[in-house]
C-alpha cells in the first residue's frame, strides 16, 4: 500500500461518520452489512449515495436485489452494528427486533430511520462501488434517538458527548 493511501485511511479514520446498516432479500435468504459511508445525493428524485468495498457476500446480495432497507441506527444499537460489520456473527435474530416488509425486505423496526431503496446507478471505483439509490419510502422507528457515529474504530454516543459539553 503506498504512502498516499496509508495518509487517506489515517484521514478518514478520525473523521466521524454515521452508521447505517443495509438490508435486503435475495432468493428467500436475509442479508445485510453495516456501512459508515451514506450521504444524502438528491432531493429530486429522492436520492442517497453509499459505497461498498466488494460485490460478493452481503454486498453483492444488495447489489443483486431490486429493493433493500437502509437503517440508520440509533446509539443504543451499537451491538446490532457490530454483529453486521463481523462474518459469523448472529444476524437476524428474534432478539434483534425485525420484521420483513410486504415488499420483502428485512426491517429492523428500533431503527430511528429506514430508508426503503433501490439501486438507480453505479459506477465501479478501484476495488469498490459507488451506488446512488432512489429511496421509495421513508420508515419511520418505533424509537426518537440519536443515531449512532463511528470514528477511529469506536463507536461515539453523541448524546454523552454533548451532555459532557453542557457540564463544561
Amino acid at each position: 500500500m503506498s504512502e498516499l493511501s496509508d495518509d487517506f485511511r489515517t484521514a478518514f479514520r478520525h473523521h466521524p461518520a454515521g452508521v447505517a446498516l443495509i438490508t435486503a432479500t435475495v432468493d428467500g435468504t436475509l442479508y445485510g452489512l453495516t456501512i459508515s459511508s451514506l450521504a444524502s445525493l438528491s432531493i429530486d428524485p429522492v436520492a442517497v449515495s453509499f459505497s461498498l468495498a466488494k460485490e460478493s457476500g452481503a454486498a453483492g446480495a444488495v447489489l443483486a436485489a431490486p429493493s433493500f432497507v437502509i437503517h440508520l441506527l440509533g446509539e443504543d444499537q451499537q451491538e446490532l452494528a457490530n454483529n453486521f460489520a463481523r462474518p459469523g456473527a448472529p444476524r437476524f435474530t428474534r432478539d434483534q427486533n425485525f420484521r420483513i416488509l410486504s415488499t420483502g425486505e428485512p426491517h429492523f423496526i428500533d431503527a430511528p430511520v429506514g430508508f426503503r431503496a433501490s439501486i438507480h446507478s453505479s459506477i465501479s471505483v478501484g476495488g469498490s462501488r459507488l451506488i446512488a439509490a432512489e429511496v421509495h419510502e421513508v420508515l419511520h422507528g418505533q424509537q426518537l434517538q440519536q443515531h449512532l457515529v463511528y470514528q477511529d474504530r469506536e463507536y461515539l454516543k453523541l448524546s454523552e458527548l454533548r451532555a459532557a459539553s453542557a457540564t463544561s
